[in-house]
This record gives C-alpha cells, sequence and structure tokens, in this order.
C-alpha cells in the first residue's frame, strides 16, 4: 500500500481548491478527495466511506486550512 506524504495531499488539495474556485469552508473535502486522486493515479482501489472518514484531518488541522 502506498503512502502518500502530508506535502502530497496538501498540494493536491491545493490544486482542487484552486479549481474549484478558492471557496471557504471546504477544506475537509478537499483533503478527501486529494486522498482519493492520489490513489487512483496509484493505481489502488479508494476506501470505503467509513475508512476516508477514519483519515480525516482533525479539527484543529482544518481550521488551520481555512
Amino acid at each position: 500500500m502506498t503512502q502518500f506524504t502530508e506535502q502530497q495531499i496538501a498540494d493536491e488539495a491545493h490544486r482542487l481548491w484552486l479549481a474549484e474556485g478558492s471557496p471557504e469552508g471546504r477544506a475537509a473535502c478537499h483533503w478527501q478527495q486529494a486522498i482519493l486522486n492520489l490513489k487512483a493515479r496509484a493505481g489502488q482501489p479508494p476506501k470505503s466511506q467509513s475508512e476516508v472518514a477514519g483519515e480525516a484531518m482533525s479539527p484543529e488541522q482544518i481550521a488551520a486550512e481555512l
């Protein structure tokens, strides 16, 4: 299983955020989608919704992204 660095995920989340026009309040969604995108590129099957939810950023990390 490929592990992604926090920087790789942050870069992809930032790309998603810019592509959506820099909306406020969607940091957690972008972070989760970034993980799914990176896994898809690496040829890994996406995790279930419950597994993704378990990887969600802490409230402090989300607030720092806003």
